[in-house]
């Protein structure tokens, strides 16, 4: 009977862990794990920046405008990496200095690869929201893309920020079948 008792409440706790996606969450805002200090900033033949005084809510990221003799392309990137799979998902506000959106494109990226979420045919101000999934080890964030550097930048502020995280609750269910699986086991030895 005890044995039973014990090895219900420890198929319980998998279970339970197996439910809630192997013990993951999703947080809302640049915040714990994905504080903007966590981040890496990379420019590439561009002078783009992110600002953070809006964190944790939004954090707004502005594609580079240091014109050069070849009028070189230049990337912003603002990057890290995921903690486990699940989804990221995220509002963006899009506004360009530049006469058309084409020339600053914004989007985001995944384990280097580029996706333009702004529509090059479109408004010079545009807003959506936009979700992808991650594995644990992905590298993600946003890029400002500048195609010719010069006749001013675009900045996008991202906001509603979620990704996924470890869930603390999913893993003290399971620490806690474990514990009682240990009392009852050295319970049942007496």
């Amino acid at each position: 009977m005890m044995r039973r008792f014990i090895l219900c409440s420890f198929f319980l706790s998998v279970i339970c862990f197996t439910l809630t996606g192997g013990a993951s969450a999703s947080t809302v805002e640049f915040d714990g794990i994905y504080d903007p200090s966590n981040w890496t900033l990379t420019n590439t033949n561009s002078d783009g920046s992110v600002n953070t005084t809006g964190a944790p809510s939004s954090i707004s990221i502005t594609g580079g405008d240091n014109y050069n003799e070849e009028s070189n392309p230049g990337d912003t990137d603002f990057t890290i990496t995921s903690p486990l799979d699940g989804n990221v998902s995220f509002d963006w506000d899009y506004s360009s200095l530049n006469a058309s959106p084409d020339w600053d494109p914004f989007g985001y990226l995944l384990n280097g690869t580029f996706y333009q979420l702004t529509k090059d045919d479109g408004s010079v101000n545009q807003s959506e929201s936009t979700s992808f999934s991650v594995s644990s080890g992905d590298i993600f964030g946003f890029r400002a893309h500048t195609v010719d550097n010069a006749l001013g930048s675009a900045t996008t502020t991202i906001s509603n920020f979620s990704a996924p995280v470890p869930l603390p609750s999913a893993i003290l269910l399971l620490g806690s079948g474990l514990v009682g699986l240990a009392g009852f086991r050295k319970k049942f030895k007496k």
